[in-house]
């Protein structure tokens, strides 16, 4: 005979206490229960790289946990109508996928996110989601802090674009904390794991994902560790973070800027106290606005694809 009670934990855990009887005496057990890995594919193809690779990753989670996979070329994801309705607390009009999306980021306790690496930038999924980003503000509390992991899978050597800025971003807006942002060449199907290197690899991402530490690249900017940086007349600007530095003789950075776009929840909801500010500039400004757009709306011919019959 036994009793099993469930109590809360430390940093989202929760613990099963098991007690049974034995030889006359109660015997106290306690068990984590499993973590919530949510791998987002950003592939159609079926056990291509970005689904296996990610696969192979959970093997090596030494931590209890529950892979869960959503393919994000699955959803139907509609463009944002800039309406400006979440900003202000309204619901979202799009009736989509989105907040299906929402729900599973906010529940998991970790995030992969594959993408293949398609005519120099991401799938271009996760550029949508990203577009109908001023719903995450309604989970950052829930996702701030959390893991991620961001892998790219390219075909032609170097041939990699801006395809990690994209998730980057993706991660920096929800708050998330980069364990490692990667891309590796491969094109076929499993090529990913056909070689020791790699398997060796996705083994070290998944005893990372839930450690204290994390896995940076050599060079990258100073504040976020992003590869993908604009050149300025006088400096470097990152395109993820939008911190500036310099470069000296040693070849080391300097940071010169913070980008004022990272930080805790409350400061990155700044951005949407910005927001709602604009709108109500737009709305003490509208006459105005209508009288200089107006002139414009019948210049041109709008084109439209023919009807399918």
């Amino acid at each position: 005979m036994g009793n099993r009670l469930w109590v809360g934990g430390n940093r989202g855990w929760y613990y099963r206490i098991s007690q049974t009887m034995d030889e006359g005496k109660w015997q106290t057990e306690t068990q984590a229960t499993p973590k919530q890995v949510l791998a987002l594919i950003a592939s159609p193809r079926t056990l291509g790289n970005c689904e296996t690779f990610a696969k192979e990753i959970s093997r090596h989670i030494p931590e209890p946990h529950a892979l869960k996979l959503l393919r994000l070329t699955s959803l139907k994801i509609r463009p944002c109508r800039a309406c400006y309705g979440c900003v202000m607390g309204n619901p979202c009009p799009e009736e989509d996928d989105m907040q299906f999306l929402l729900g599973e980021l906010a529940g998991a306790d970790a995030v992969i996110l594959s993408s293949p690496v398609y005519y120099l930038g991401a799938n271009a999924m996760i550029k949508s989601v990203c577009d109908r980003g001023f719903l995450f503000f309604s989970i950052l509390e829930k996702t701030y802090g959390k893991p991620i992991i961001l892998l790219n899978f390219f075909g032609i050597p170097e041939r990699i674009g801006m395809a990690p800025q994209m998730l980057e971003t993706f991660a920096m807006f929800l708050g998330m904390s980069v364990k490692v942002s990667l891309s590796i060449q491969a094109a076929l199907p499993g090529e990913a794991l056909m070689n020791e290197k790699n398997l060796a690899l996705a083994h070290r991402l998944g005893q990372t994902l839930f450690s204290s530490g994390s896995i940076k690249p050599e060079r990258g900017c100073p504040f976020c560790t992003s590869q993908i940086i604009r050149i300025a007349e006088k400096d470097f600007i990152c395109t993820v973070c939008h911190g500036s530095f310099a470069i000296n003789a040693d070849g080391s950075f300097i940071k010169m800027k913070d980008g004022g776009i990272i930080g805790p929840p409350e400061h990155m909801l700044h951005h949407r106290e910005w927001l709602c500010g604009m709108k109500k500039k737009f709305q003490e400004n509208k006459k105005k606005i209508i009288q200089t757009i107006a002139g414009y709306k019948n210049d041109g011919d709008w084109i439209k694809p023919p009807e399918k019959t």
